[in-house]
C-alpha cells in the first residue's frame, strides 16, 4: 500500500473511531462518570470535543497536504494516548483501567500507522 493510500485510509478510520468514541462518551456520560473521576458534564463536553475532532480530521484530509494532516493527527493521537493512560491511573476498578488502557493502545496504534504512512510519503517523494 502506498504512503498516500495508507495515510488517507488511516485518517478516515481514525475519524470514524473518534466519532464513535465521542458519541459513546457523550451519551453514556452518566455511566462513564461512575468509573472515571470526572463530572458528567466534563465527560459530555469531552465527548463533544472528540466528535468535533473527528470532523476536523475529515476536513484536514480534504483540505491540507497529506503529510501535514498526518503530522497533526499523529501528534494529537500521541497526546490523547498519554492522557488516557494518565486518566487510567486514577480509575477505581480493573474494568475501567482496562477500558482506558485499551483506548490508549488503540489511539497509539493509529499514531504508529500514521508514522509509517509519513515515512512512506517521504520515501516516495525522494524517489
Amino acid at each position: 500500500m502506498t504512503g498516500r493510500t495508507l495515510g488517507v485510509v488511516t485518517l478516515r478510520l481514525d475519524a470514524g473511531y473518534c466519532l464513535l468514541l465521542g458519541l459513546a462518551f457523550l451519551f453514556a456520560a452518566p455511566y462513564v462518570a461512575d468509573v472515571i473521576p470526572l463530572p458528567v458534564t466534563a465527560i459530555a463536553i469531552l465527548g463533544g470535543a472528540v466528535i468535533a475532532w473527528s470532523a476536523a480530521v475529515i476536513w484536514m484530509v480534504a483540505r491540507l497536504p497529506l503529510h501535514r494532516a498526518l503530522r497533526v493527527v499523529l501528534i494529537a493521537n500521541l497526546a490523547a494516548a498519554l492522557a488516557m493512560a494518565g486518566i487510567s491511573l486514577t480509575a477505581p476498578g480493573f474494568l475501567a483501567v482496562f477500558a482506558l488502557v485499551a483506548i490508549a493502545v488503540d489511539v497509539a496504534a493509529f499514531a504508529g500507522v500514521q508514522a509509517i504512512a509519513l515515512a512512506r510519503l517521504r520515501t516516495a517523494s525522494r524517489a
